[in-house]
């Protein structure tokens, strides 16, 4: 990959009032696009608005006014965007968090670990990969997906650059930052890549209030940025290569920056395949 610049945004979404949203989103566009950013991360189904079972009734195709809008704006300000849509596909829905580049739409990414309302509407998807966006590899952990380290080990051995992870949850700012603070450093740290995470913020127009933030997290481990101000808010960081370069190198003199997915024995994790939990 090369050096490159993200940013993440906090942000408040309506369920329902799209054009709100697409407004809102369209503000902080034009704010990363004035500071050179190269991708901004926006929050989980931040298009349609997070609700169950309502976001259902907003669910567009990727063929829809919202994407292609979105589309239109990554050619007009120069600047790759993620966000996240209630998609709609066939007679299904799935929770959808998807890239767009210079007018193009790069992949999308269908929520595989679904929580237990969510998966009384919403489908689940079947693939893990990453997607090439600004020359850099990156895959999708949604929400409650952060919690599953298969995941972001399955995108590092995917080669992925950076795992963003796009929120939709209520807990509350400090508890927010204890929960990420412990389980994204963690992914960024074992995996060896970049984390970026961001939440949806206040109240969805039905009563139930996110608890907004943004973080990122460098493949040590450290933090690079973060922000649980509770008002919408975007944080930025540059992402190098140097730092993946080091740690991914596959010789070693020592014990210190070990690549740890390199010495894996995949032969003694059988029982990670099982589905019975025993």
């Amino acid at each position: 990959m090369e050096q490159m610049s993200v940013a993440a945004v906090q942000m408040n979404s309506i369920v329902g009032d799209i054009e709100h949203n697409l407004n809102s989103m369209k503000k902080w566009v034009e704010t990363a696009s004035e500071q050179n950013i190269d991708l901004i991360c926006f929050p989980e189904m931040c298009i349609t608005g997070y609700a169950m079972p309502q976001s259902i009734e907003f669910s567009e195709t990727m063929c829809g006014d919202s994407v292609r809008y979105i589309l239109e704006m990554s050619r007009d300000f120069n600047i790759a965007i993620s966000a996240g849509i209630s998609e709609k596909y066939d007679d299904r829905a799935y929770i959808t968090q998807f890239i767009a580049e210079d007018g193009v739409l790069k992949g999308k990414y269908r929520k595989t670990h679904l929580g237990e309302k969510e998966k009384l509407y919403y489908a689940a998807g079947n693939s893990i990969e990453t997607i090439k966006c600004k020359n850099a590899n990156i895959g999708f952990q949604i929400c409650w997906e952060s919690h599953f380290p298969e995941i972001s080990s399955v995108l590092a051995l995917n080669n992925a650059d950076i795992i963003l992870m796009p929120h939709s949850s209520g807990l509350p700012p400090n508890r927010r930052k204890d929960v990420w603070d412990k389980c994204l450093r963690a992914r960024a740290y074992d995996n060896t890549v970049y984390v970026v995470a961001c939440n949806q913020l206040g109240d969805n127009g039905l009563g139930t209030v996110f608890g907004g933030g943004c973080t990122a997290i460098d493949p040590r481990g450290d933090i690079l940025a973060e922000d649980y101000n509770s008002k919408d808010s975007m944080i930025a960081v540059n992402i190098t290569p140097e730092i993946l370069d080091k740690l991914r190198r596959k010789e070693y003199t020592s014990m210190k920056d070990l690549y740890y997915l390199n010495r894996r024995r995949p032969e003694l994790y059988k029982k990670l395949t099982e589905n019975e939990f025993q």
